[in-house]
């Protein structure tokens, strides 16, 4: 298409694209996720911005890098030996190469995930999928190739009506430019993490996932769940990946790191630094 002398090439399906996307913003405008405000459009997930109103934006603090294994945490390089980019050997020997997370858990994100996994508020996986993406790409997490969510039991994601962390990830893969791939499927029906203890935990999921598909050793995803405590069920799911030769990064909406590591000496000053 010719777009004249130095224009900006412009056609009837771009200025219909606009059109739309005003026409929804008027019919439907964007909520602060946490009280449920109305957003003005500078804040809005669609131009960018954290769905998050001025009031609640002051309670929150950033995400970043989650060590799946001893629990530090940063933003921009990891602060602790056990993922050293400098360290291939060990790298290659964990199935969970890294996490990233939008934010710690609180009351807040606990009563927004509790919404959106059971009390039918899917529209929530848009703007929480977009704003993750956005932070990922904003601290160079990592460069998958795909986005592949943590599956649901079929008889789970049939009550539920969807599964979370599915709608999740394919907003993150759209955010991204990245084709979104169910590679694992549930096959063992699991009882709720909620009330096990750590050990009771890595038992009820140890042997649920299996390959969905034909997977190609050596490429790189980004597994995404909604939660992350003590990461038993994202461990199980990235070893099937990694046992198929799948370098695994994992995302998550927020991160639960429990009393044993609240209790740690220096995490809220850490933290400070986020």
């Amino acid at each position: 298409m010719d777009c004249g002398r130095g224009g900006t090439c412009f056609n009837s399906q771009t200025a219909e694209k606009g059109w739309l996307a005003g026409l929804l913003e008027i019919m439907f405008p964007e909520r602060c996720l946490f009280c449920r405000s109305l957003l003005p459009r500078s804040n809005s997930p669609l131009v960018g911005g954290r769905p998050l109103c001025a009031a609640c934006a002051k309670l929150y603090k950033p995400g970043g890098r989650i060590c799946p294994y001893c629990g530090g945490f940063s933003r921009g390089e990891p602060s602790c030996d056990c993922l050293r980019g400098s360290l291939p050997k060990v790298m290659d020997k964990k199935p969970l190469r890294g996490l990233f997370t939008v934010s710690l858990y609180d009351q807040n994100w606990r009563r927004l995930i509790h919404d959106l996994k059971y009390r039918k508020r899917s529209a929530a996986a848009r703007p929480l999928g977009n704003w993750l993406a956005g932070e990922i790409k904003r601290e160079n997490y990592c460069c998958p190739e795909a986005v592949v969510p943590v599956p649901l039991h079929r008889q789970r994601e049939l009550e539920r009506g969807y599964n979370q962390s599915a709608l999740l990830a394919v907003y993150i893969a759209k955010s991204l430019h990245l084709p979104y791939l169910e590679l694992l499927v549930k096959e063992k029906p699991t009882v709720s993490q909620v009330p096990l203890s750590y050990r009771q935990r890595q038992e009820n999921v140890h042997g649920s996932f299996k390959p969905n598909v034909k997977i190609k050793p050596g490429i790189t995803v980004l597994l995404v769940d909604d939660v992350y405590s003590t990461g038993a069920t994202m461990k199980e799911a990235a070893s099937v990946l990694h046992a198929c030769g799948v370098k695994v990064y994992g995302a998550v909406i927020s991160y639960n790191p429990g009393t044993r590591l609240i209790k740690k000496p220096g995490f809220y000053d850490n933290l400070e630094q986020w």
